[in-house]
């Protein structure tokens, strides 16, 4: 997975940073930091980053690049139904998502 691909993990890390309860949980010494996984997945349950119409990036399954898509629905908590431009429908989760970087 590219940097790239990682658009949920940096929101997640930033709301951790910033929300009070997830700094509370973080600075516990017998726990320590959450790890980024659990982070995401806290997040992703408060949080819905690709709301239902909006335009993304899909990466590829190939990984060789991203196409262009808009978000359907999202169907659980890190899965959502995306549509390409040809009409063809899939579910991805986080780690296939970004905004889309395509000029309207």
């Amino acid at each position: 997975m590219t940097s790239e691909a990682n658009y949920v993990a940096a929101a997640a890390q930033q709301w951790a940073a910033t929300d009070p309860l997830e700094q509370w949980v973080n600075a516990a010494p017998q726990g320590g930091k959450s790890p980024l996984e659990e982070t995401i997945q806290e997040y992703l349950g408060e949080h819905n980053p690709f709301p239902d119409d909006s335009r993304v990036d899909v990466l590829r399954r190939d990984g060789t690049g991203w196409d262009h898509a808009k978000i359907v629905e999202r169907t659980a908590v890190d899965e959502w139904t995306v549509e390409y431009d040809d009409g063809e429908q899939a579910w991805r989760d986080h780690h296939e998502l970004r905004p889309s970087t395509a000029q309207a």
